[in-house]
């Protein structure tokens, strides 16, 4: 189908993300560039006590906790999440986030496209 997306299919996969984060954060796509042109959907999966360290994106982004709870940074203000909550990441803003509960952190993540070939790197299959 064009405009739903089972993850059940046999094309569907998870991605690590091991560019920025701690290589145990399992990042499961589920809308991406392309067939998308304007946006990026996952669902991050943290360990207990993994984490995503200090980094940029050339795109804004915003995730919501729906599960567990954390640290996160956000240029220069620092918090607790947990789930419900919503965080907002400007573009070129320094952030990171880590899992301190005792059980996974799931988070759903929203972006925008990459604007160089460096941000189409950082979205690279692993």
């Amino acid at each position: 189908m064009k405009y739903f997306y089972d993850k059940f299919e046999a094309s569907y996969n998870y991605q690590y993300m091991l560019d920025t984060h701690s290589g145990s954060v399992k990042n499961e796509i589920l809308l991406d560039i392309p067939p998308s042109k304007e946006l990026r959907v996952n669902l991050a999966h943290f360990p207990p006590g993994t984490s995503a360290t200090p980094h940029t994106h050339e795109w804004e982004h915003c995730m919501y906790i729906m599960k567990g709870k954390g640290k996160m940074v956000v240029g220069e203000e620092k918090g607790t999440i947990k789930k419900g909550m919503l965080i907002f990441i400007p573009r070129d803003t320094v952030h990171a986030v880590e899992n301190i509960g005792k059980g996974e952190m799931v988070v759903l993540s929203v972006s925008g496209p990459p604007k160089t070939e460096a941000g189409f790197a950082q979205l690279k299959r692993t």
